[in-house]
């Protein structure tokens, strides 16, 4: 299927913050098709979190101020809480990245994933919540945790059970992951996000998780938020990169990796490669999200940097295999240098 489900345009996202206005999101353009798996790569602060954030308008204290955000044939940002309350968990849903701070120790597996069914069936009332509890063996509810943590690596009754009976603090880091995972697909949503799978897992439950998620990409639209280029070219089949609050670059996974355009890309692709066990260093520094430089953002620390960067801010080029922002290329992608 190639339907358009989530279309960003010109996203503004700001913060007021005692140092000044933070531009966490400063006119970001984004679109996915139904069916299609798209990564969002990036350095810490350039505005990831926050992106995935206001497509749920769970952005507070932040404050959409501009663009717009469209998600399954309607305008997010000019819904009501009550309106978008369809959108998070059943429209769109949210897979954390650290499942000991997403998961309340009070509660047993088993009764928060059947809280996660009781939201799905409408239940969303504090009493029908206090009274959610793990479904017992043989109910239409058991059999729909069954059918998806069977698909997660829980065949097994008696582990199962087991897993069903634990307390979020008795998991591994594995296992943990995965009860996130299925009470995203417990939702039955149209898009699934996933913020940083793959931090502070071991090598191994990392491996678990990255083919896990690569087989739900096959049969779920999903964007997946990292800035480790292994999880991306295992999971999506395209990826945005940003900076300073904007996407940067975007195209076909293997093409943005393997002949990435904008200068940022490259240098962020390199840093990733290890020489004799040390990172490659790069002149880059964090950018200061108050205050921005004139023009292009990157401009201070570009090695490929022209006059044109230092004053004015590089438009969006289209080509046939995504787009650039930078001065360098012309209309068609193509390097005018």
């Amino acid at each position: 299927m190639t339907d358009s489900l989530l279309e960003v345009r010109d996203l503004h996202v700001r913060f007021n913050t005692p140092r000044g206005v933070v531009r966490a999101n400063n006119g970001i353009n984004l679109g996915m098709n139904t069916g299609e798996s798209l990564g969002i790569m990036g350095e810490s602060g350039c505005g990831k979190t926050v992106l995935i954030l206001s497509l749920m308008r769970l952005q507070q204290p932040g404050v959409i101020v501009g663009g717009s955000i469209w998600f399954d044939g309607r305008e997010v940002t000019r819904l009501t809480q009550k309106e978008m309350q369809t959108v998070r968990g059943k429209g769109i849903a949210l897979i954390p990245q650290n499942h000991s701070t997403a998961l309340n120790p009070a509660y047993t597996v088993g009764e928060q994933l059947g809280e996660t069914l009781g939201r799905r069936q409408g239940k969303t009332g504090l009493w029908q919540t206090l009274r959610a509890g793990t479904p017992g063996a043989g109910t239409r509810d058991y059999e729909n945790l069954r059918h998806v943590l069977s698909g997660l690596g829980f065949n097994d009754e008696s582990v199962l059970r087991r897993l069903l009976a634990s307390y979020p603090h008795e998991l591994s880091g594995g296992m943990g992951q995965r009860v996130l995972i299925a009470m995203a697909l417990l939702l039955e949503p149209k898009l699934v996000i996933a913020d940083e799978p793959t931090t502070a897992l071991d090598r191994a439950t990392r491996a678990e998780t990255l083919e896990l998620l690569g087989r739900l990409s096959a049969d779920t639209t999903l964007m997946v938020v990292s800035h480790e280029v292994e999880t991306l070219v295992c999971i999506c089949n395209r990826v945005a990169v940003m900076y300073g609050g904007r996407v940067v670059e975007s195209g076909v996974t293997g093409r943005v990796f393997s002949d990435p355009h904008h200068p940022y890309t490259r240098i962020l692709l390199q840093s990733q490669h290890l020489i004799r066990g040390k990172p490659v260093s790069s002149a880059a520094v964090a950018l200061d999200m108050v205050n921005f430089p004139p023009g292009c953002p990157f401009h201070p620390f570009c090695p490929e940097a022209v006059p044109a960067c230092s004053r004015e801010e590089p438009p969006e080029t289209v080509f046939d295999s995504g787009s650039v922002a930078c001065h360098l290329y012309n209309g068609s992608g193509t390097c005018s240098k």
